[in-house]
């Protein structure tokens, strides 16, 4: 990203981004980002150690990458920024330690996989994550990529694969799958020319020249993970990891198959998924200390928390903008249907329309959290009577409408809700 371009505020990135989504994941609270302190490893010329600031206000980021020419670019654009609480250091990730700091968030994006020794990277972050804190990272995965790891095993037997590849190799690149036919296999699996029929030199040196890119199976990612005492909190995508839509619709499913899937492990689900539909060229996940209890069985969105009155229902930050309020009022105001996804277009997230009846109640989460019981309040409020008998409508009744919306809400976060103890 140019040095000079703004930084991009696109909902869904910031909500990745943001230490509320896997904190909740984990813990099952709505964590407080006041003085947390993050860590975005290999942060390159700054770009995600920036949005990380912004999707987390009241936070603290620090930077650090092995190239003082990236730092250096990373200070400019932090000096374009506005008063952003980001620093940036010049560290490789053995000299972490040297921080003499421990971390509520560590951020290692698109870096484990071009490392000789991905565990002993992880052992060191694990050193400066704080005892409930989270870790997010990923592995470029051996299944999807298949494809470019046989390209660049083609282009190191033409000489063409090497630790000085430069501009001279990505035009030999280009020359190389340009002049095959377009039904040759590894063309076709691979080179995919833009709308105006190019492929960028950043595409060709991101995938054909990479050094050190290594794959990984999930199994792998698991295995890595015990070796350094770390587990999986879930993956960062979990909405695009949904193994039974893998087999069409409920009617459509073999009945076996119903009855197996749910008795897998996370693990064995994560796997097949792969090994059925591997799309994710990043195994993108998020992970804790082995130690760290987990509120409730993982992942969350198969366990549904149970609802009680005293419970508290956050609405997501990202979701907390101006525009959405004011969209929400607009519906509430002329009956029609609230469409979630253009405030927070989660990728594999399930489409949700509420009634706008429904989605009234949502309207005071924007101002603060409420509790269920205040919740259910406000929807007999506002309809008292039941429409078919015109009896009044109880708490029991409202609880249940309550329910159903939170139903819909829970599994991708759009809410959440904070038990009481």
């Amino acid at each position: 990203m140019p040095v000079d371009q703004p930084v991009q505020l696109d909902a869904v990135t910031l909500y990745q981004h943001n230490l509320t989504t896997p904190y909740y994941l984990l813990h099952r609270r709505v964590v407080s980002l006041q003085d947390k302190v993050i860590l975005d490893v290999g942060c390159g010329s700054g770009y995600t150690s920036l949005r990380l600031a912004i999707a987390n206000p009241g936070a603290k980021v620090i930077g650090v990458d092995v190239s003082p020419t990236s730092i250096t670019m990373a200070r400019e654009r932090l000096a374009q920024a506005q008063h952003l609480p980001v620093e940036f250091h010049v560290l490789s990730v053995e000299e972490l330690p040297t921080l003499e700091m421990q971390f509520d968030y560590i951020n290692c994006d698109e870096v484990l996989y071009i490392l000789p020794d991905p565990a002993a990277a992880l052992r060191v972050m694990k050193r400066m994550l704080k005892p409930c804190g989270i870790l997010r990272a990923n592995l470029h995965s051996a299944i999807q990529r298949q494809h470019f790891y046989r390209a660049q095993q083609m282009l190191s037997l033409l000489g063409v694969f090497h630790e000085k590849a430069g501009a001279t190799e990505t035009n030999l690149v280009r020359e190389v799958m340009t002049a095959m036919p377009d039904w040759v296999d590894l063309k076709e699996k691979t080179w995919t020319p833009d709308a105006s029929g190019q492929v960028s030199d950043q595409m060709i040196r991101m995938n054909y020249l990479l050094q050190g890119d290594k794959g990984y199976t999930i199994p792998e990612l698991f295995a890595l993970l015990n070796s350094v005492g770390l587990r999986l909190v879930d993956m960062v995508n979990w909405q695009q990891w949904n193994l039974p839509l893998l087999f069409g619709s409920l009617e459509e499913m073999p009945a076996w198959i119903g009855f197996t899937l749910p008795q897998f492990s996370y693990e064995k689900q994560l796997q097949l998924y792969e090994l059925i539909h591997p799309i994710h060229r990043l195994l993108d996940f998020w992970c804790t200390h082995t130690e760290t209890q987990p509120a409730g069985p993982l992942p969350f969105h198969w366990c549904l928390p149970g609802l009680k009155l005293s419970d508290r229902i956050f609405l997501h930050p990202q979701l907390q903008t101006a525009t959405a309020r004011a969209d929400l009022e607009d519906c509430i105001a002329h009956n029609r249907p609230f469409a979630l996804e253009p405030h927070l277009p989660i990728l594999g997230a399930k489409p949700i329309l509420l009634d706008s009846r429904l989605a009234a109640c949502l309207l005071p989460l924007w101002d603060r959290p409420h509790t269920v019981e205040a919740i259910a309040q406000l929807w007999q409020h506002l309809h008292p009577l039941h429409p078919c008998t015109l009896s009044p409508i109880s708490l029991d009744n409202a609880l249940e409408a309550v329910s159903d919306l939170l139903e819909m809400l829970l599994p991708d976060l759009y809410v959440m809700v904070e038990p009481h103890d």
